[in-house]
């Protein structure tokens, strides 16, 4: 069982990557794997729960024990607030953070 960090850089209209970083991390998840995402600029609209498409597939993947982090700054500049209208089961993180996440991880892997 190895540990996967997932980046994503990509905003909600970039969805083919979301839907790879979906498909990614729910196949390594199911290989027993513990995967972490961590979703960067732009990418942090895609854990709003207007973006209904995006938001369910990230509740799944917490529902199956991913762990999902947004970067506070990041949601901060873009005007989200990170206290309600996010999936339910996000984290707040920060880049300091992703930095120590990237020196533990097996593999890391980002999408931007």
């Amino acid at each position: 069982m190895g540990k996967l960090l997932i980046i994503l850089f990509s905003p909600p209209m970039q969805s083919q990557n979301t839907n790879t970083v979906y498909e990614l991390a729910k196949a390594a998840i199911e290989e027993r794997h513990k995967v972490t995402v961590f979703f960067d600029i732009e990418s942090t609209y895609n854990l709003m729960t207007s973006q209904s498409a995006h938001a369910s597939k990230i509740a799944e993947l917490i529902k199956k024990g991913v762990k999902v982090l947004l970067c506070r700054e990041s949601a901060r500049v873009r005007g989200i607030d990170t206290k309600s209208g996010l999936t339910e089961g996000v984290v707040e993180s920060s880049l300091g953070k992703l930095a120590e996440l990237m020196e533990e991880q097996d593999r890391v892997i980002a999408f931007g």
